[in-house]
């Protein structure tokens, strides 16, 4: 029966984390991402806020400064019961920024509900407070929707180095293995049609598309484009529309971010039962290899390694002894990173095993979220 353990869990675990982008290699070789650039439709951008007053008139103004028709162009800052004076930070000298205020603090999903209502234009992007958009970045993010077919619209996420000083040279900092095959797989599901979700500091949405989050929901990056995807349109992904923000500033922030998103992926299956099911779930195979799987992925780790210690011979002893020594050299690189740089694929052991570290806790701390989903600082 150990035996079996083992060899189910590896087979799993190779097709979560190589057999499925390999797929989406294959499958997406044949196809191109051809926007027109020339579409430049009326949008808003909405910008939800909790307590940002000392960056929220920034942000404003590095919108309204985009390479975009101004008269096409307009912002509603959403500041969700802030108390530190983000309203009146917001409130810039431009008639195209509109501030709201909720009364009270109700969770990131109440706060983009109340925006969406007040949303009068046929397009709508989705931004955060902390984000810089390269200045094209609302051009390029747009001109996917000239094909009818597109029901959203990814940007790309970058993370540079010297972002708190915009005026010096803004250079893209290194990113991991894991994170670099991420963005590929993202970008292969695009041109199959088989993306269902984007990046939340940069996403754009037809209005009319919109369904409304449930209040406490912690993934609107999630909810919005998977219902994208119910309705029968694709979700397309502009790589080359860019939102720019600062790395983590710890790895326990980075690990408590990681813990809260894989969190919010349980609380996506509890409310949308229907990801489960192939026939209701347009993206019902992609969803369950890219996401489902990951999520399920920690404990065929810990069964591989119980299944190699409990069976007999050869094969199986070394097989657990290379396993542990793997975990071992992943927990080096997560106590001592610097020394772990200069050892190629040391980083990515150390990511590797802190990101199926954060979904082992996923569903225990899902069960413990916020039930309103008050925002996180990250």
């Amino acid at each position: 029966m150990s035996q079996g353990i083992f060899w189910l869990s590896v087979t799993l675990l190779g097709y979560t984390y190589v057999g499925y982008a390999l797929l989406i290699r294959v499958l997406a070789r044949r196809n191109a991402n051809n926007a027109e650039t020339a579409f430049t439709p009326p949008v808003t951008i909405v910008i939800a806020a909790y307590n940002e007053a000392s960056r929220i008139a920034t942000r404003v103004r590095n919108v309204l400064e985009q390479d975009y028709p101004a008269e096409n162009l307009s912002v509603i800052v959403m500041s969700d019961g802030s108390t530190d004076g983000t309203e009146r930070a917001a409130a810039i000298d431009d008639a195209r920024a509109r501030v709201i205020a909720l009364a009270h603090n109700a969770g990131k999903a109440v706060a983009i509900n109340a925006a969406l209502e007040q949303v009068q234009t046929p397009f709508v992007v989705f931004t955060d407070a902390r984000q810089r958009f390269a200045p094209d970045a609302l051009r390029r993010l747009l001109a996917n929707f000239s094909d009818a077919r597109i029901g959203a619209v990814s940007g790309e996420l970058e993370i540079v180095e010297n972002f708190a000083e915009p005026n010096l040279p803004q250079t893209a900092a290194p990113i991991g293995l894991y994170w670099r095959m991420e963005k590929s797989l993202r970008d292969g599901e695009a041109r199959i049609g088989w993306l269902h979700g984007v990046s939340g500091a940069i996403y754009a949405l037809r209005r009319e598309l919109f369904v409304p989050l449930p209040p406490g929901t912690i993934l609107d990056d999630m909810w919005v484009p998977l219902h994208v995807v119910f309705a029968g349109r694709r979700i397309a992904m502009a790589r080359d529309a860019i939102a720019s923000d600062s790395a983590s500033a710890s790895s326990h922030e980075e690990f408590r971010r990681k813990v809260r998103t894989l969190a919010g992926n349980w609380q996506l299956i509890a409310r949308m039962p229907r990801l489960l099911v192939p026939w209701r779930n347009p993206v019902w195979f992609a969803w369950v290899s890219h996401k489902f799987l990951r999520l399920i992925a920690p404990w065929a780790l810990i069964a591989a390694w119980f299944g190699a210690a409990l069976t007999p011979g050869a094969f199986y002893r070394f097989a657990w002894l290379l396993q542990t020594l793997a975990y071992v050299a992943a927990l080096f690189a997560l106590f001592a990173p610097r020394h772990a740089a200069k050892i190629p694929l040391l980083t990515a052991a150390g990511s590797f095993l802190m990101l199926n570290a954060a979904a082992c806790l996923a569903l225990p701390a899902s069960l413990a979220l916020d039930p309103r989903g008050l925002w996180k600082k990250h």
